[in-house]
């Protein structure tokens, strides 16, 4: 028997245990991600903050140990990105920096982009309660995220799904404004 297959199996084992360990933690941050977006948009704002202050730890941890597997990563960290953005958009209206969140340049971008849906919720929320100041301060993110990102043109293999994101980004924008403007034409007094 070779005698360095054993150092190599060793080696392989403790790999395969950390990635076990990796994909764990990838996905309760997806679970927690998804949780708090879900308790903005019924205004449990306590418990949100309370998740975010966890999410935020598990997004450091995962961070200390996914090194050679952050492909196996990418979608956890965009989630978090998402759900710490809507948190923040929602509640303070200000759209968070990618330094603030501790985040990597891709994630941010394409968390970035995914929050243009939750805000698109939080818009027609907004608007079948006739509240067409918080409808028209959604539709300002989501045009500023949008505005932000169109000038950057790269390969799918560099930045995947980028094109794809934004593209959807502009269709809800295009959405939540032909809505905003029809409910902002119907308020006008008859002449």
């Amino acid at each position: 028997m070779i005698k360095d297959i054993k150092a190599i199996e060793k080696k392989l084992i403790s790999l395969h245990k950390r990635k076990d360990k990796i994909m764990d933690l990838s996905r309760e941050i997806i679970r927690q991600s998804g949780r708090i977006i879900t308790m903005v948009h019924a205004n449990d704002n306590a418990s949100a903050q309370k998740l975010i202050i966890g999410l935020k730890k598990m997004n450091t941890s995962l961070k200390k140990i996914e090194i050679g597997f952050e492909y196996n990563t990418m979608q956890a960290h965009q989630e978090y990105v998402e759900a710490c953005s809507v948190y923040e958009m929602v509640l303070n209206n200000r759209i968070p920096s990618r330094n603030e969140l501790k985040t990597d340049e891709i994630s941010y971008l394409l968390g970035l982009l995914d929050s243009v849906g939750e805000l698109k919720r939080q818009a027609f929320d907004q608007l079948r309660k006739e509240n067409i100041q918080n409808t028209e301060a959604y539709y300002k993110l989501m045009l500023e995220i949008y505005d932000s990102t169109v000038p950057l043109r790269f390969a799918n293999s560099i930045v995947p799904d980028f094109r794809k994101k934004q593209d959807v980004a502009r269709m809800q924008i295009e959405r939540t404004g032909t809505e905003l403007l029809f409910f902002s034409e119907r308020l006008k007094p008859a002449l």
